[in-house]
């Protein structure tokens, strides 16, 4: 219908000329009689009257005949609720616009009353989500801590789609914005870490900050799932999309089918979470989801949620989705990646600061970190810190503390106090010694291990009503804090669920059950092994797969991730280890213990030889270089946390290789100390390659006791910063038998460079430095010129992409004037312009040693490419001078153009 305007300001006019309009579009009623009642333009009486009619339409004629009746104020204070409340009345929102209604002051200070069922029902769901996520529940039921007291942001990284950082990202509320987009048709936010990392808890905050108001404004619902409480869920399950929503987080109160409606309508103003996409895969086939047409079919709950993940449903719809590392998603769904690395230096200290009031205590905590090192290398992981600063608040003895006294605690450690923590608490605050609680608690422990046990083999980590109670758990077990409730996803309001804070702490139960329980036997306690062995080819062919094969993704696994079994290995090597038979000697006979302890050492024996003999090799300059891989870190994991040198002597020895490379294996700071425990019973001088892992300057410090082995240190892309480094000069110097030092893409200063030039400088064996993308800028550019410039092997420099000018530039110059080692160096990608063109001039008349300046993504121009070509008429050494990516104009009759080694 064409929409009519009045000449004059005349709003009775208005409304009478698009009546039938109005009455079209109009779908809420209750709004508009509530605010006229309330203002005295419509009586009671005469709102319960129009209320009597069946049809919305006719109550909307009635509407207008009365404001009709009333004059211009009631019918511009009508025309004032519709443009007050947009959810309601969203169908004119074109027809206001056209009128460009300008409300008067007086009718401008009159109050709107929004009680449109979708503005209700997005304050009930902020209203839940901001009681639900006050306090933090991801650890313990038990305890009321504020999340807004505890929570800090991890490193988070972009990551592209070759698995490159992007950059960091310190802000929650920048998640949906365009930096590190790598598919503008994905709708999903993939945001991926170790075990620990704290997905769950980041996805808390984002509910909090909604909720609260603190961010994502426009968004008017947040529905919110945990993945693994899909497998609840019945086969034959079927339900629509309202269900979905509605069922499964909170109902509306007022007319469901018009929020619906509006969901559909506006899909862009609603957010999912789901949490723990790796946690779905015992009941559900990624290969055969059923097709779902329309957003009124019922389907599987699990097909609705890959659905709503691809934009079948709900398309424009924001989605942020949680795994653990190796979980593969479908690219085409993606629209960032986004790693959780844990807690770096900083985010370390803020959560001390956070998590204990006392500034006097936070110094304490803080002094300690920094003396033990291998603590502080758990502490990055959030979840381990979290239970290390439970433990310190419990025994009160931060600081002269017996049982973080020792330089080599293991995760086992760490697990064992945090239980006796918690056993200890339900005793009315009773301390006893860990035996003593371990031996009078014995029976808890074995009930609640066997909970444990009966879901891992399928990969069940929510438990029903039902299995609690045939377990015999009672309600004092459920009450200790290691098991918390989940909501109901039968949309019955049942019995409850149940789940472990943690799925890592499910992982230790259960190794904890299969060593005390004395009816497993050996093959029991070995099982997780063989479900965890994989061939190195196996895994690097499907490592292959997963980077190359991504259109073919339906024929990988997406939720091959088994961490959860690792961790029961890694657990079993633990409790089994020589330093816990006083404890478990308690818990179990001798004799069992001993035939056990025997059985996993064997075990161990014959992983390691299989895995390690099979590992691909390739040369790498002087080095047969062995490419381990995932299954490689896991295994030096369980040697270490045996504690047993003999064990990593015999394992040492089947290395069989000068040259180990781990790059992308999601090693973090704690897996070093693996490593580096590993590496130190080797006979031999190594090469070791941990480019693109998590390791941080705590990992730095964890390789420590290796140093003395390695003539190759590969470090780069791990977020090391200039603290890290100077342990790097502190301990590669006393050695000095470094040749190759790899540090490309960290967070590396002018500072930090500094310690790198005294590396070089008293290393005269080192031929290979690799530090771009850093940020040294000219006073790094300075010291590294004054520390090559008489070395005597230094042979490739890469300076690439770190902040240095021209300034920078002619230091390095003058140098490599002196130089007689160099013989590549890059510096792609800096600031450098004409004015250190002469320099460079100037040292290419005289050196007889470079081959290869890169100088590309500069800023030099035709004169400065021209000052250097002329220079190389007195040099016939040079072969390669790039000058790609500068602003040159290209012309035949330029000198620069008629050099061939000159290329642009």
């Amino acid at each position: 219908m064409e929409l009519q305007q009045p000449g004059q300001q005349s709003y009775v006019w208005l409304i009478t000329t698009n009546r039938e309009t109005l009455v079209n579009l109009i779908r809420n009623t209750e709004c508009l009689l509530e605010n006229l009642v309330d203002h005295g333009y419509c009586s009671t009486e005469e709102s319960e009257i129009i209320q009597k009619y069946s049809t919305t339409a006719d109550k909307v004629r009635q509407i207008i005949d009365l404001v009709q009746c009333k004059g211009e104020e009631a019918a511009e204070f009508f025309i004032h609720i519709l443009n007050k409340v947009p959810e309601a009345y969203y169908d004119l929102n074109s027809w206001l616009t056209k009128i460009n209604f300008q409300p008067s002051e007086q009718i401008k200070n009159l109050q709107v009353t929004n009680n449109d069922p979708v503005t209700l029902y997005s304050k009930k769901l902020k209203q839940e989500l901001c009681c639900d996520s006050k306090f933090v529940k991801s650890y313990s039921q038990r305890e009321e801590m504020k999340l807004q007291e505890t929570y800090v942001n991890s490193t988070m990284e972009l990551v592209n789609d070759k698995n490159e950082t992007m950059g960091q990202i310190n802000d929650l509320s920048s998640f949906f914005d365009d930096t590190g987009v790598i598919n503008e048709e994905g709708g999903t936010i993939f945001i991926y870490g170790d075990a620990g990392m704290g997905k769950t808890l980041l996805i808390q905050k984002m509910q909090n900050m909604w909720a609260k108001g603190e961010s994502y404004s426009d968004i008017k619902f947040f529905f919110s799932f945990s993945c693994r409480r899909f497998v609840i869920f019945s086969a034959n399950t079927q339900l629509t999309l309202k269900d979905l929503l509605f069922r499964y987080n909170c109902h509306p109160d007022n007319d469901p089918e018009e929020v619906f409606h509006y969901i559909l309508r506006f899909p862009e103003t609603v957010m999912f979470t789901f949490d723990g996409f790796d946690e779905m895969h015992s009941n559900f086939d990624l290969n055969n989801v059923p097709e779902v047409s329309l957003p009124t079919d019922t389907a599987h709950p699990a097909a609705l949620f890959m659905h709503l993940l691809s934009g079948k449903l709900l398309k424009g719809s924001r989605k942020v989705l949680t795994a653990r590392t190796g979980c593969q998603v479908p690219r085409k769904c993606v629209r960032k990646r986004i790693m959780l690395r844990g807690f770096g230096t900083e985010n370390l200290k803020e959560y001390t600061n956070l998590f204990f009031r006392e500034p006097s205590v936070q110094m304490r905590v803080l002094n300690h970190l920094e003396a033990n090192h291998n603590i502080s290398s758990l502490c990055s992981i959030p979840l381990f810190c979290w239970i290390i600063f439970k433990c310190y608040e419990h025994f009160h003895c931060i600081n002269e503390s017996h049982t973080f006294s020792s330089s080599s605690v293991t995760l086992t450690d760490i697990f064992l106090l945090i239980i006796e923590v918690y056993l200890n608490s339900s005793n009315s605050g009773t301390t006893r010694s860990q035996v003593d609680t371990y031996k009078k608690d014995r029976e808890t422990l074995q009930l609640i291990g066997k909970l444990a046990y009966s879901g891992m083999d399928n990969s069940a980590f929510v438990f029903d009503y039902d299995t609690i109670t045939s377990l015999n758990i009672s309600e004092q077990y459920l009450k200790l804090g290691f098991l918390r409730t989940v909501k109901n996803y039968d949309g019955c309001g049942g019995n409850s669920s149940f789940e472990f804070f943690h799925v890592t702490l499910q992982s230790f139960f259960t190794a904890l059950f299969l060593v005390i329980d004395r009816e497993a036997d050996t093959t029991e306690l070995l099982k997780y092994f063989g479900h965890c062995a994989q061939s190195p080819q196996q895994e690097f062919q499907l490592n292959l797969m997963m980077c190359f094969c991504a259109k073919n993704h339906n024929q990988i696994d997406p939720f091959s991730n088994i961490d959860h079994l690792q961790f029961i290995n890694l657990f079993l090597c633990g409790l089994l280890s020589k330093p816990k038979q006083v404890l478990l000697e308690h818990l179990v006979p001798p004799s069992v213990l001993k035939v056990k302890r025997k059985a996993l050492k064997q075990q161990l024996f014959r992983s390691v030889k299989f895995h390690l003999k099979h590992l691909p090799r390739s040369p790498y300059l002087e080095y047969n270089r062995v490419h381990a891989l995932t299954h490689f870190i896991w295994m030096a994991r369980c040697v270490c946390e045996t504690q047993c040198e003999k064990v990593g002597k015999k394992v040492a020895k089947g290395i069989c290789a000068d040259y180990i490379q781990l790059s992308f294996c999601g090693a973090s700071s704690s897996d070093c100390g693996a490593i580096s425990f590993l590496l130190n019973l080797y006979q031999k001088e190594i090469a070791l390659e941990l480019d693109n892992n998590n390791i941080n300057d705590y990992g730095v410090k964890e390789l420590i006791p290796c140093f003395r082995k390695l003539t190759v240190v590969r470090l780069s892309v791990n977020q090391v910063t200039d603290e890290g480094v100077k342990v790097l000069a502190e301990e590669l110097t006393k050695y000095r038998i470094i040749k190759f030092l790899g540090l490309y893409k960290n967070l590396i200063t002018d500072f930090g460079a500094k310690y790198v030039a005294q590396i070089i400088r008293e290393c005269p064996l080192l031929h290979h430095v690799m530090m771009w993308g850093n940020r040294i800028g000219d006073e790094g550019a300075q010291a590294f010129a004054e520390t090559i410039r008489n070395h005597p092997c230094l042979e490739v420099l890469s300076l690439a992409c770190n902040g240095i000018t021209s300034v920078g530039g002619r230091c390095i110059a003058d140098a490599l004037q002196h130089n007689t080692s160099i013989k590549t160096l890059w510096l792609t990608e800096n600031n450098i312009t004409d004015e250190a063109t002469e320099s460079f001039a100037e040292m290419l008349k005289v050196n007889k040693t470079l081959k290869n300046l890169w100088l590309n993504n500069n800023h030099i121009t035709n004169m400065g490419a021209n000052i250097m070509a002329e220079a190389l008429d007195h040099n016939t050494v040079l072969e390669d001078l790039s000058l790609h990516k500068n602003p040159l104009t290209l012309d035949e009759k330029e000198p620069f153009h008629m050099t061939s080694r000159i290329r642009t």
